[in-house]
C-alpha cells in the first residue's frame, strides 16, 4: 500500500493523466476524445445518455485546479453549443468529505453540473481492490499481494454461497427457491483477531426484510431471521471476525406466467434493499472497530428462469429475457467504512447494481441510481430513511 501511495504522490502530470483516463473508464463512464488541447487532460464522457467532461490534475492546490478546469469546460460547452450534466475531476490529492460536498455545491451553483470528484483515497481503493492492473501498467507498482488478498475474500464468499445453495448450517431454515445474497467483508478481516462476545455484537440488517427479525446470539456470530407465517424467507448474520452475510428469497415472486425479480424501490426492491443493508452494515463494522474499506458482492442463486418485471419499470424492454444463470456474483465493490452517507454508499454500489440490471436484460443498468444519486421512489431520502 505504501508503494502505491508514494507512486500516486510522485506521479507527473502525463503519467497521472493516463491513469485518470483508465480510472474513469473503470468506473463505468463511456469516454471519447481524450486530448490536451485545453492545456490539460480532458475527455468527453457519458454515464448512460448523460453527457459531460472529465479532467485531471496533480496540482497541489486541487481546488484552484478544479475551478480552472471548470472554467475551461464551460468555454467548451459554449463553443460547441452543448449542455453538460456531468463534470468529473480526478486528483491525486487528499480531499475531505466536507471539502467534497462544498465543491459539489459550488459547481452546481456556478454551472448547474453534477460534480463527481475522485481523489487520492478513491484511487487507492480502486487500484488496491479491483484494478491492480492499472497500478502496474501506469505506475509500475505490483499489487500481486493485494490481488491474492482479494482472491482469498472471493474464496470465502464462494464457500458461503455453497452453504446457502445447499441450505446447510446457518442457511438450513431458509425457504426453498431462488435467492439474492449480499456479502460485506471488511478488508481487515484477517489482520486482527476479534474477540467480541456475540451477545455484544450489533443485530445484523436482514436484506429486504419487512418485519422485525428474530435475533439469535451464537458462539461466534449473531444471526437474525426474516419469517413470514412460519417460513423463513431470509436471514442475516455477522460474525465476530467481521463477515456479514444476508440471503433472501423475498425479492422473487410469481405472477402466474413465471418468476419475477422485485425491482420497485418502495417495496423495497433490489436496489433499495441492498443500499439499506450495506449502509447499516458499514455502521456495524465501524462499531466493531473496523476501519478503511470493505468488499461488497451481490450474488443470485437458482434464478435462471427469473425475469425483471417490465410492468414495474418505466420504459423497460418488454418482455425481458430470463436471467439464465444458476449462480452469479457481481464484481467486487469497495465501500468506505468511515463514509456512510447516502451519496457515498450509492456511489460505491452503483456499478454492481447496474451490472445486475444488465445481467437481467436491462441494458442501461439500474434506473434508481444515476451518477451516485438516488432517483427512485421515495424521491427524497434522509438519515432516517435509508439508503
Amino acid at each position: 500500500m505504501k508503494e502505491l501511495e508514494y507512486a500516486l504522490d510522485a506521479a507527473d502530470e502525463a503519467t497521472f493523466e493516463r491513469l485518470a483516463a483508465s480510472f474513469v473508464r473503470s468506473r463505468g463512464y463511456r469516454t471519447k476524445e481524450f486530448r490536451a488541447d485545453t492545456g490539460e487532460w480532458s475527455a468527453r464522457i457519458w454515464m448512460r445518455s448523460r453527457p459531460g467532461i472529465a479532467c485531471a490534475s496533480v496540482a497541489e492546490d486541487w481546488r484552484e485546479a478544479l475551478r480552472s478546469s471548470a472554467r475551461k469546460v464551460k468555454r467548451i460547452e459554449h463553443e460547441r453549443g452543448e449542455e453538460y450534466g456531468l463534470f468529473v475531476f480526478v486528483t491525486n490529492r487528499d480531499v475531505t468529505g466536507l471539502q467534497e460536498f462544498d465543491m459539489e455545491d459550488e459547481i452546481a451553483r456556478e454551472y448547474g453540473w453534477r460534480l463527481r470528484l475522485y481523489h487520492r483515497q478513491d484511487l487507492i481503493g480502486e487500484l488496491y481492490n479491483t484494478a491492480p492492473g492499472l497500478a502496474k501498467h501506469h505506475l509500475d507498482v505490483n499489487l500481486g499481494f493485494d490481488t491474492d488478498h482479494l482472491a482469498t475474500l472471493e474464496e470465502l464468499r464462494d464457500e458461503r454461497l455453497d452453504v446457502i445453495a445447499t441450505r446447510r448450517d446457518e442457511a438450513t431454515e431458509l425457504a426453498a427457491g431462488p435467492a439474492v445474497v449480499l456479502h460485506v467483508i471488511p478488508n481487515g478481516i484477517f489482520s486482527t483477531e476479534r474477540r467480541w462476545a456475540s451477545s455484544e455484537m450489533p443485530d445484523p440488517s436482514v436484506l429486504a426484510s419487512s418485519d422485525a427479525p428474530a435475533v439469535d446470539a451464537r458462539e461466534t456470530l449473531k444471526i437474525a431471521y426474516d419469517h413470514d407465517e412460519g417460513d423463513y424467507e431470509g436471514y442475516a448474520l455477522i460474525r465476530h471476525d467481521g463477515l456479514y452475510e444476508s440471503a433472501t428469497t423475498r425479492l422473487f415472486y410469481s405472477d402466474g406466467d413465471g418468476l419475477l425479480l422485485r425491482s420497485t424501490p418502495d417495496d423495497p426492491g433490489l436496489d433499495a434493499s441492498v443500499a439499506i443493508a450495506v449502509r447499516e452494515t458499514l455502521a456495524h463494522l465501524s462499531a466493531m472497530g473496523f476501519s478503511a474499506t470493505a468488499s461488497v458482492w451481490v450474488s443470485v442463486l437458482d434464478a435462471a428462469e427469473a425475469r425483471l418485471d417490465p410492468a414495474e419499470i418505466e420504459d423497460a424492454l418488454s418482455p425481458t429475457a430470463p436471467f439464465g444463470f444458476d449462480r452469479y456474483s457481481t464484481r467486487v465493490a469497495t465501500a468506505s467504512i468511515a463514509d456512510r452517507e447516502h451519496a457515498a454508499v450509492l456511489r460505491d454500489l452503483e456499478a454492481i447494481l447496474s451490472e445486475l440490471w444488465r445481467a437481467f436484460g436491462y441494458p442501461d443498468g439500474t434506473p434508481h441510481v444515476v451518477d451516485g444519486e438516488w432517483v427512485g421512489e421515495p424521491a427524497s431520502l434522509d438519515d432516517s430513511t435509508p439508503p
